[in-house]
């Protein structure tokens, strides 16, 4: 009888690693993130702190897509990903084909998605076994970021992070047809710095205080909208796929820069763009690349915008008399 049990026990364990194997392989196709979601980014970019214990709770297995320190070892959808895992793993599947209840859980809640604080290899069992539901103590973490069990986090947070730059800029209301739109959220607070410096270094030019209203609108017109007409009239979008003309326009802002610095003299926005186009066009731009552009465009936005608006100032003296 021991014997028999060992031969399932053991199709158990290669039919969840050779599923995990499949998974790991079809995401390069589908582009669909194929890790567990990690407690510890979503809790950063999230800034996760209050907390309130719900007590004991029947939760969904397909709503558990997450965990605490071992997102690695498991895909999203709990099949295991490591040899190490064999022997726990086999030992909760026995608990639960000899009839055994398993000890409950323990979850982190955020919105409508679980993460596993313990338990991982319990979940894992139970999902390969056709559990819909297990056991569990639940701890929930408040969040405005209506988190789903599907949601793609970087994708949540850049909506949110979208929103945010509108209602803190009210740019759509005051440049009505503006679309600014980043694929990466740290972008909208680099958009922001820039436009608070902008508003300092303009109001000092005009020896006035510029409104924030006004600083936004005179952003948009001198500042963003040349290069994204640049941008368009290259057709430089096209040898993107996927991303934005403001994701062009900070990284434009950085090619600039990077170019003047390696040729020691100014170059003019059109001979950074074909340079753009030639360098990156056949390479996706990656997270970190993006991140990298967004932090140093702040000196090659300055400078322009100050000659810009110096060359503007007389005439809009005049135009107020």
């Amino acid at each position: 009888m021991r014997e028999t049990y060992k031969v399932s026990q053991s199709l158990g364990w290669k039919q969840a690693r050779r599923a995990a194997f499949v998974q790991d392989v079809l995401t390069t196709f589908t582009q669909r993130p194929a890790c567990l979601l990690s407690f510890e980014h979503v809790s950063q970019k999230l800034k996760l702190s209050t907390v309130h214990y719900l007590d004991l709770q029947d939760v969904r297995l397909d709503q558990i897509v997450g965990s605490v320190g071992r997102y690695t070892d498991f895909t999203r959808t709990f099949f295991p990903r490591e040899d190490y895992l064999q022997d726990r793993w086999q030992q909760i599947e026995h608990m639960i084909t000899s009839g055994h209840q398993l000890p409950p859980v323990e979850l982190y809640q955020v919105g409508q998605a679980y993460f596993v604080r313990d338990g991982n290899h319990r979940v894992s069992v139970a999902r390969q076994c056709g559990i819909g539901s297990i056991k569990a103590y639940v701890w929930e973490y408040e969040t405005p970021v209506p988190l789903q069990a599907d949601s793609d986090v970087d994708d949540l947070l850049c909506k949110t992070a979208h929103a945010a730059f509108l209602e803190c800029t009210h740019v759509d209301r005051l440049c009505p047809g503006v679309e600014i739109r980043l694929t990466q959220p740290d972008g909208y607070e680099e958009l922001l710095h820039e436009i608070e410096a902008y508003q300092q270094i303009l109001s000092k030019i005009d020896e006035r205080e510029l409104s924030f209203d006004e600083a936004v609108t005179l952003w948009y017109e001198l500042r963003y909208l040349p290069i994204v007409e640049l941008i368009r009239q290259r057709f430089i979008l096209a040898e993107f796929p996927g991303r934005t003309e403001t994701d062009l326009y900070l990284w434009l802002c950085h090619n600039l820069k990077e170019l003047e610095t390696q040729y020691e003299h100014p170059l003019l926005l059109d001979q950074a763009a074909d340079h753009l186009t030639k360098r990156f066009s056949k390479n996706p731009l990656s997270a970190r690349q993006i991140k990298k552009t967004v932090t140093q465009t702040t000196g090659t936005v300055l400078n322009w915008a100050t000659i810009r608006w110096r060359a503007l100032r007389p005439a809009r003296r005049h135009k107020k008399r």
